[in-house]
């Protein structure tokens, strides 16, 4: 066992590659914020856009079809190398290539990407508006790679990784921790802050909570929701749930299988009873009608298809009259963790008691499920999702056919055509209703069934000073600091 680092963090399922533009889950984000920066970051206490690698940023056009960006003088990588424009445009132009097999790269596909070294401007055009381009820039899909992983194999991690972030890498034990240490070239400076961090992977969080409990961690992000009550109770200061933009959700693989049939897909969805699902689970998550969480000011109410018995067993038996051999097998596929199997039991359950459907369950390690989903090897799955930023493309925009996050086999130009209605349209009441046909329009196809809207359940320490809780889950990891040491 290696010495303790400065910080630990309970950080969840091990990560399936350390590659920014690769790996899109909330676990691999958390790391590579502290390993990577944007052009742009998000302020934790009021996630606005601020500046980042870049000193500073404008649109051409109101439109926001050309961005430029001007960065700082003097940026190395943590191996001491010049960090360029070069850089950004070549990691850009990387995102959107076939063969990196990245989920963000229709945000580049059709981009063209400009770098003037000597004004250290990176300039981009799109054929379409992206007025949030700059708020995109702080997601790390967009954050600048090195060339020695621009250049690796795929699947591979270099050695030494060339970081950009206020933590450079220095160790990874694979289903054990990622070990980062301060960067000493990063821009931003550490000067209360931590040495080193620990990321442990961990799948069980009531692991994460007994090592939050006995000080061995100082910050999990999640917890049982057994523990719920007695957290509420006996530790107040360290935790305090809020609304994320984030939800729980059901995808369907459409593309083959038995949920190529509509009927059954409502059936399944007609059978699910959400406030029960809220109330078993606990943890203060709210049922979920959408699947766009309710932050946008001016975003319509959406809906689709709810918890209806009758109209359950209607569906179920317009499927049956077209399959008079019966229910094929069905499996319901999900990643392994305490919550999830709950959810996935639930699920289980309602689905034969309301309807008399036996759905089986099976569970696979996060970095073997995300690529089966991906490749839509599944009948029926969990999903969650993060809001990359607080708008609802972020949501919509995964399930146009091109979208590596669509991960359904759904394709419908109509529902592309809505998107892109909104992108053109300047005005942002409309755009905004445009952005609600197309909710409404997947809703009611049963691409997707809404759960549950998240709620943050971070741990932290008192102790543990500069973090900050936020609907996004930011964490600006140069920012936290021993309280010890402040005083």
């Amino acid at each position: 066992m290696p010495p303790r680092a400065a910080l630990t963090v309970a950080n969840g399922p091990d990560v399936e590659v350390l590659d920014p533009q690769i790996t899109s889950t909330t676990a691999g984000g958390r790391i590579f914020s502290a390993l990577f920066e944007g052009l742009t970051r998000l302020d934790p206490s009021t996630l606005e856009v601020v500046p980042g690698l870049a000193e500073s940023w404008h649109k051409e056009d109101p439109s926001g079809r050309v961005w430029t960006f001007t960065l700082r003088e003097d940026l190395r990588w943590s191996d001491g190398t010049p960090l360029t424009v070069e850089d950004v445009r070549a990691s850009w132009e990387r995102l959107a290539l076939p063969a990196t097999g990245a989920d963000y790269a229709v945000w580049m596909t059709s981009a063209e990407v400009f770098a003037n070294q000597e004004l250290r401007s990176v300039q981009v055009h799109f054929p379409a508006p992206q007025p949030l381009f700059d708020r995109m820039c702080a997601f790390h899909a967009l954050f600048p790679i090195p060339a020695a992983l621009r250049n690796a194999a795929p699947g591979s991690t270099p050695d030494p990784l060339p970081c950009s972030g206020p933590y450079q890498l220095e160790e990874r034990r694979i289903r054990d921790r990622i070990r980062v240490v301060r960067n000493p070239y990063s821009w931003r400076q550490i000067e209360l802050g931590f040495e080193s961090i620990d990321f442990l992977t961990l799948e069980s969080q009531f692991t994460a909570l007994n090592l939050f409990l006995a000080g061995e961690v100082w910050f999990t992000p999640n917890v049982p929701d057994l523990a719920v009550p007695a957290l509420h109770r006996e530790y107040a200061s360290a935790f305090q749930p809020r609304p994320q933009f984030a939800t729980y959700f059901l995808r369907f693989q459409m593309q083959e299988g038995p949920f190529q049939d509509k009927d059954l897909r409502l059936a399944l969805i007609h059978a699910i009873d959400r406030e029960e699902v809220a109330r078993n689970l606990g943890g203060g998550r709210p049922a979920a009608s959408s699947l766009v969480p309710p932050f946008t000011d001016g975003y319509p109410a959406v809906g689709g298809p709810n918890f209806d018995l009758g109209l359950a067993k209607e569906a179920l038996s317009r499927y049956q009259k077209r399959h008079p051999e019966g229910l094929p097998h069905l499996e319901y596929l999900y990643p392994s963790s305490d919550f999830n199997r709950n959810l996935a039991e639930v699920l289980q359950q309602q689905w034969a008691a309301n309807i008399g459907v036996q759905v089986a369950l099976a569970n696979q390690e996060a970095k073997t499920f995300f690529p089966a989903q991906r490749g839509l090897e599944y009948q029926v799955s969990h999903s969650s999702w993060v809001g990359d930023y607080l708008d609802p493309l972020t949501f919509l925009e995964n399930f146009v056919a091109e979208s590596g996050n669509n991960r359904t086999g759904f394709a419908d130009p109509e529902y592309k055509k809505l998107l892109q209605w909104a992108a053109d349209c300047g005005e942002p009441i409309l755009r905004l209703d445009l952005l609600a046909q197309a909710e409404t329009m997947l809703l009611q196809q049963a691409v997707i069934v809404p759960l549950l809207l998240d709620v943050g359940q971070e741990l932290v320490a008192p102790q543990l000073g500069g973090f900050t809780r936020n609907a996004s889950g930011v964490i600006d990891w140069a920012a936290l600091y021993p309280k010890a040491l402040a005083q």
